[in-house]
This record gives C-alpha cells, structure tokens and sequence, in this order.
C-alpha cells in the first residue's frame, strides 16, 4: 500500500502510525527548515526505507507559483491572505509579517510517476486551501484508485461559500464535488473550532471579558475548519469483483479504527463471492485481532467491566482514564 502525506511538517499524524511497516509513504515538504528536520526524524525510524520525505511543492498544474509565507510556517499557502475576511486581522500574528517568495511547483502525478508509484491508496491533505489543487494534480487514473482521503477544508461561514482568509481558497463543497463524482462517499467529520480573537488576540475575550481560563467550556467557539475523511465505496468494489482493492480498503478503514465497518465490508463482499470463505474468516478475525490489540478492559460489555466504569464515574476518574487511552492509542511508543 501507498500513503501519500501532503503538508508534513510536524511528522506523521499519530493516526497514520498505525500503517508503519505496512504502507509506503511519501511526505511532502517544501518548507526547507521543516524538510530538514522531518528527514533527521525519520532517519534511525525502525522503518526508515518506508518514508520518502519530498522537498516538493505540489500544485494543480505545475510551473512557477508565489508562496505566502506566514509568521506561522505551517500556515504558509499557494493562496494570498484575504484582507478582508474578518477571520484575517491585521494583528494576527499568526499570519504577519507575511513574505513572499517564487517557488516551482509540481504535479503530484508527475513526482510518482518519476518515483514509479502506480498506485495512491491513502492521501491526506493539510495545504492551506490547495488542497483541490492537489487532488487535480493526482490525476484521473490514480485518483479512481484513492482508497481513503483526509483532507482539512475550512467551514468558517459556510460550505460551499468560502470565509477562510486565503483568497480564491475552494470551497469544501467543491473538493466533496470532485471526491462524489470518483465514487468516494463522506466517513467521518472532525472539526475544529476558534474563539473570535480582538486585535489578533485569540484569548482575550476569555481573559479580559469572562475572567475564564483558556478554552473554558462556558464559552462557544464558532466552527473554523474540518478534517474529513472520504472512503472509497465498498459497492464499487463488490460489483466490479476487485477482491485486492477490498482487502486494502479494509487496511484503511482499521487503522482510522472503523473496525466494524472493515467487517461489514468482508461481509459484503462474502456474500458477493468476492472473498471465498475461508479467505473472508480469516479477514475478520484478523480484523477483530487488529481492535483487540487496541482494546481496553473496561470496554468490555461483561460484569465486571461495567461495575468499574460506574465506580470511575463516581470518582471522576473516568475523564483521566479516557485521556490516557486516548493518548496511548495516539501515541503507542509514548
């Protein structure tokens, strides 16, 4: 399998490090610093001939483009600030001082093919408002091959209307357009909200107006953006009888933990006579191997496990342990 990661500069999202030793991954990072250090990452990784890190900027069409370079590296974007969204202040010192410098842009689809990579099953987009671009620049044939997409898309003042602050940036609807009309269907929607900032001061409502500490749950904070995650219709699969695409899309579906989808879909695809089987068993025991692996002993539906949970809820303890949970199945290594 092949993971295509655009926008890398803080290293793989902890998600993605379920794939390790599994998936091929190219990393893309034009930022030359954050280059540097996610190639000194990788280098004593167990799996270090599985990570291409590409110090390439990625467009629709290729050719020569101007980056915007943002106070905050990792916002910097194919796209111009839009100084008159009112998410854009002239005091954020997120975006200023903003510089502007000519980089040489590439297709995705002409970097794999000198890579000889035929085939994307996973991509995830983090690229400022190119995302689109980037999609395009795939190209059809590889694009139908997309097993899963995860792509940010911003959902400040509408969907298919775009408030964000990078002008000419699409629109989520435009990106769900293209990924609908490649048999792909919506999965999952994970969003991330803002506070309205004063004077580029994101804090200080909270602070100054509320007297409460940051991110209080006294206080609502409006919609920002998104991070979806589109997966390739399991039907498609059955009715063309693509039993290799099934098996790799069933990978996917386990490492973002729809365990139970991954199932269903060896289940469809058993009754299809797709799977034979004694193929499909073994699938779905491995697929319940697979969630045991990341189980907990508290989740279970027995007795004894529902009795702690009750008696962690009335020590509030609860909380603490669904924080630890979260951040071993994030961060298995520690």
């Amino acid at each position: 399998m092949v993971g295509v990661d655009v926008g890398s500069a803080a290293g793989l999202q902890p998600h993605w490090r379920a794939y390790e030793g599994v998936v091929e991954f190219y990393l893309f990072e034009p930022h030359e610093q954050s280059y540097a250090a996610l190639k000194a990452s990788f280098a004593a990784h167990p799996h270090h001939d599985k990570f291409h890190i590409v110090p390439v900027a990625l467009s629709g069409t290729g050719g020569e483009r101007t980056l915007y370079l943002l106070n905050c590296p990792t916002g910097s974007s194919l796209y111009p600030i839009n100084t008159s969204s009112e998410f854009a202040s002239a005091d954020d010192k997120y975006i200023y001082p903003i510089r502007e410098t000519t980089v040489q842009t590439r297709r995705l689809a002409d970097v794999l093919d000198d890579a000889r990579v035929e085939r994307v099953d996973l991509i995830k987009l983090d690229a400022q408002g190119a995302e689109l671009e980037i999609l395009q620049g795939l190209g059809d044939r590889r694009r139908k091959d997309l097993l899963l997409v995860e792509a940010e898309v911003n959902v400040c003042g509408g969907v298919s209307r775009n408030f964000s602050p990078y002008q000419g940036a699409p629109s989520w609807a435009q990106i769900d357009e293209m990924l609908v009309a490649n048999n792909m269907r919506l999965l999952d929607f994970s969003v991330a909200r803002s506070y309205r900032a004063r004077r580029g001061d994101d804090d200080w409502y909270q602070r100054r107006v509320f007297d409460v500490y940051g991110n209080s749950p006294s206080l609502s904070a409006h919609v920002w953006e998104a991070d979806v995650v589109y997966v390739r219709d399991w039907r498609i699969l059955v009715a063309n009888g693509d039993a290799a695409s099934i098996r790799r899309l069933v990978v996917a579906l386990c490492g973002y933990r729809f365990f139970s989808e991954a199932y269903f879909v060896v289940e469809q695809a058993e009754d299809a006579k797709v799977l034979d089987a004694a193929t499909a068993n073994a699938i779905k025991a491995k697929i319940v191997m697979w969630h045991r692996a990341r189980l907990r002993f508290w989740h279970g539906r027995g007795a004894v496990s529902r009795y702690l949970r009750k008696g962690l809820r009335a020590t509030g303890m609860s909380q603490l342990l669904r924080w630890k949970q979260y951040m071993w199945f994030e961060y298995p290594n520690g």
